[in-house]
């Protein structure tokens, strides 16, 4: 994978050239809720009039994401409802009329999309389809990585490498990343232009995620009908957690990309 070089930190990067201001915004992917109130402090700052559709497919995301907006907004959270709307719907079959939104942010969201195989492509065309002549898209999303380039990295290829191993056992679909090359030549396909994008360096694993991340693969080994394997499981799950509290880690490197209409 190329990496191109720029002077940029990753939220340097991510905003450069971002226009907040009296914009209607697609957060896609809506998650715990942390872009949607990035996006709406910002436009606080802005004093600006702006709109926010945050999206997700799962109802649940909502509720975690109010309780993100009330802790970590700069104004009261009864504010919000004048220009936020949380909406269910699949991001490949979006309820939004032709050529009226003006900016479309995802965070962590397209290797989740891509779970069903070409399932971001038709996302992709979804976001073209919304956005008005020259509006944007900004994405950014985890590296893919096959084997740690560095010692640091090996608990995050680890944890991946079994979240997917036991997902395949149990028949459950799980994210598949992306390289940002590969999306950038989609994205020319659909009919983006003036696609830029870099990589950067993931940031540390907080140690929340790594208990998350034991406890989520951990039940669903439950599921494993072969007891060998169940139980093979769970010991490299453990060794994940022990490798972690012994080195540390960091995530995969991420992504960022902007691309117009």
């Amino acid at each position: 994978m190329l990496q191109k070089h720029n002077p940029f930190s990753f939220e340097e990067f991510f905003w450069k050239n971002v226009d907040l201001k009296d914009k209607i915004i697609l957060d896609a992917g809506t998650g715990f809720g942390i872009t949607t109130s990035e996006i709406a402090n910002r436009i606080h700052c802005q004093k600006a009039k702006s709109m926010i559709i945050s999206i997700d497919i799962d109802p649940e995301a909502f509720k975690q994401a109010r309780e993100t907006l009330r802790t970590n907004t700069l104004f009261a959270w009864t504010r919000l409802s004048r220009f936020v709307a949380f909406v269910r719907a699949d991001l490949s079959r979006l309820p939004i009329k032709e050529e009226i939104v003006d900016l479309v942010v995802s965070t962590r969201t397209l290797a989740d999309i891509e779970s069903f195989s070409c399932r971001v492509i038709r996302s992709l065309v979804e976001f073209y389809r919304v956005l008005k002549r020259e509006g944007k898209v900004v994405a950014s999303d985890e590296c893919p990585v096959l084997s740690p380039s560095e010692g640091e990295e090996k608990v995050a290829v680890l944890r991946w490498q079994l979240a997917k191993a036991i997902s395949h056992m149990i028949g459950r679909p799980h994210a598949n990343e992306i390289f940002p090359e590969d999306l950038e030549y989609v994205m020319r396909l659909v009919g983006f232009r003036r696609c830029e994008w870099a990589v950067f360096k993931g940031e540390k694993i907080p140690e929340r995620r790594i208990n998350y991340f034991v406890t989520q693969s951990t039940g669903m080994c439950t599921k494993i009908a072969n007891e060998h394997l169940k139980q093979a499981f769970i010991i490299a799950i453990q060794e994940v957690r022990k490798l972690f509290k012994e080195k540390g880690g960091v995530f995969p490197p991420r992504y960022i990309i902007h691309s117009t209409k």
